[in-house]
């Protein structure tokens, strides 16, 4: 085994020095050297082999030391009947572990360019396969959800750049969702539509009006305007009811400018109308007031009508503690009032 030791030593060229040392509790002894060492030359405990000498005598373990540099193994080598013969202490040359960094060291450069390589391989796929078809979806997506929210977009075209893929199977899947939801709004939309205004005016209806009652009635302020179309029965009976049609909505245009996001025009059924400003100044509704006088008389009927029909209007406004009932009984009492100085003003027969 020395032999075989020695001749291991020599051919090596990472091995500088291989020993077989036997330990007691006092020393250890060199019982083979390879550097030169005669046998039973004593080796006295360094500050090293003290902290491991419990395990250099019981001879279980093998392990590796770094001292000054220079790397070492420790090898048990025990007998047949499993007795401790002594430690092969082997001692490793510094060129070898040069070489041993390098390599080590021309590993993880190979590991990183290597790295790069199967991270741009992915990247590129994960771009083609993922990415790419994500994008074209999310746009598709865009586009058409700006088509449901009333933007102008061809909606035929969408979803149809996808690949062939789980990405364009889902892309169809939700394009139909999106058309069914489009549909479903649309139609939604018409019917809270038609449900809340006045098909001829295409303001609100009495109906809507009782829905914003109690709204109104707990306003800070409230200005509430009553009008009413001085001879429209008469036009109907003399001319026919598309004269008359054409009389109502002249009447919902002219009120409608004066709406807002807090003012509201209401068709109470017939030739009545109702503005209700909420949450308004004394101001704001002095300058309407001050443009229905000055345009008053207004008439709604053509020149060319023999029967002549009047826009008549009351007011009331309210602020702080009020009773909204009140306040709309004041307003149409007022219009009565408008409504009897037109007919004088014009000459018109009681309807």
């Amino acid at each position: 085994m020395l032999n075989s030791l020695c001749k291991y030593a020599d051919n090596s060229e990472s091995i500088s020095r291989i020993s077989l040392v036997s330990f007691s509790n006092s020393a250890g002894y060199y019982i083979f050297d390879t550097g030169g060492e005669n046998l039973g030359t004593k080796v006295d405990y360094d500050e090293y082999n003290l902290s491991v000498k419990a395990e250099l005598i019981n001879g279980k373990n093998k392990w590796y030391h770094s001292d000054k540099g220079n790397l070492y193994s420790y090898v048990p080598l025990r007998t047949v009947d499993d007795r401790l013969a002594g430690y092969i202490i082997t001692e490793i040359d510094n060129s070898f572990k040069i070489r041993c960094l390098i390599f080590t060291a021309s590993g993880f450069v190979l590991l990183f360019i290597i790295g790069l390589a199967l991270n741009f391989t992915v990247m590129f796929f994960i771009e083609k396969e993922v990415f790419s078809p994500i994008k074209k979806f999310t746009d598709a997506v865009s586009g058409f959800t700006g088509s449901v929210s009333g933007q102008d977009t061809d909606t035929s075209v969408l979803f149809q750049t996808h690949e062939d893929n789980e990405i364009g199977y889902l892309g169809k899947a939700i394009q139909k969702m999106f058309l069914d939801i489009n549909d479903s709004t649309k139609n939604l939309s018409e019917a809270v539509h038609e449900a809340t205004h006045d098909g001829m005016t295409q303001v609100f209806n009495k109906r809507y009006y009782n829905n914003m009652v109690n709204e109104f009635a707990n306003s800070s302020s409230i200005c509430i305007i009553y009008f009413d179309v001085n001879n429209l029965k008469l036009m109907n009976d003399t001319q026919g009811h598309e004269s008359g049609d054409y009389v109502i909505k002249q009447a919902a245009d002219y009120i409608r400018q004066f709406t807002g996001d807090s003012s509201y025009c209401f068709r109470m059924g017939g030739d009545e109308f109702l503005f209700v400003s909420k949450n308004c100044t004394f101001n704001e509704i002095d300058r309407i007031i001050s443009q229905l006088d000055n345009d008053a008389p207004y008439i709604l009927s053509r020149e060319s009508d023999k029967i002549k029909c009047a826009l008549s209007y009351g007011y009331s406004y309210g602020k702080g503690s009020f009773s909204y009932e009140k306040l709309l009984a004041e307003a149409e009492e007022n219009m009565y009032a408008k409504k009897t100085e037109l007919k004088k003003l014009l000459n018109m027969p009681e309807r």
